[in-house]
């Protein structure tokens, strides 16, 4: 279920301590972190409050209909081939056979095909998300592409620093509580040398239909937030203009 390696990468979310392994659940200063149905639930804070609490509620409701409702929806009311889509933002990774990658915010797990065709039977792929339904949607999905599933906050992420190759995040930043946490989270987890990419809603320059636009920031309240601010501390930026200008994705 769990690899050797990636047990040995587990730290507690709230103390970055390590923890001591038992058969169905790990352990830290009191704390237990079960493990149910090939899920290590490990999330901090306990109780969820503001834009987490409200945008997980949705997510874990939507989590079975959320790729079909993309796809369909999506196409007709943005124009957007989002397998196409996600094929493209892939392609901008850069990730090779044998890596280690942490994929944040999977939703149910539509990238996770691509991913493991990138890295290979030799890779290591770990998912974490905060939606507990959307987890069980990727290990129904994805059984086959053996991927270790982690329920966590992106915010308070449970592993050692540079503990990865790469770390792939796309769609969920704009509405966290603290966006530029998560993102020092994500870079903190990453190896210097390595791969740390994130994305989100948001329109590009180069978008010109003012209906559409309207349209969609009275859909999805993440089209009007802020981007994240990139940190000085990541070099070799590029910004990418994806899913038709209606999305960004950096790659540092």
């Amino acid at each position: 279920m769990y690899t050797e390696w990636l047990i040995n990468r587990l730290r507690c979310p709230e103390t970055l301590k390590t923890l001591k392994h038992e058969e169905n659940c790990f352990r830290s200063d009191g704390k237990v972190y079960e493990i149910k149905n090939d899920i290590l639930s490990i999330v901090f804070p306990d109780d969820l409050v503001g834009d987490d609490a409200k945008y997980n509620r949705i997510y874990n409701l939507f989590a079975p209909l959320y790729d079909l409702n993309e796809r369909v929806m999506g196409k007709l009311l943005t124009g957007v081939d989002m397998i196409k889509g996600r094929k493209q933002i892939i392609s901008f990774l850069g990730l090779n056979p044998g890596m280690k990658v942490l994929e944040v915010s999977p939703g149910p797990g539509v990238f996770q095909k691509f991913l493991r065709n990138d890295i290979g039977k030799e890779g290591e792929l770990v998912a974490l998300d905060l939606s507990m339904g959307m987890l069980r949607q990727c290990h129904k999905r994805n059984e086959s592409l053996n991927v270790q599933l982690i329920h966590g906050n992106a915010q308070f992420l449970p592993f050692a620093d540079n503990s990865f190759d790469a770390l792939y995040h796309f769609g969920g930043v704009n509405l966290f509580n603290d966006p530029q946490k998560a993102i020092s989270e994500f870079i903190r987890v990453v190896k210097k040398d390595g791969i740390v990419t994130w994305g989100d809603e948001g329109f590009s320059e180069n978008f010109r239909n003012e209906r559409r636009k309207k349209m969609m920031l009275k859909i999805n309240p993440g089209f009007a937030k802020p981007r994240p601010v990139v940190p000085d501390s990541v070099y070799d930026i590029k910004e990418n203009e994806v899913y038709d200008g209606l999305a960004y994705l950096v790659v540092a």
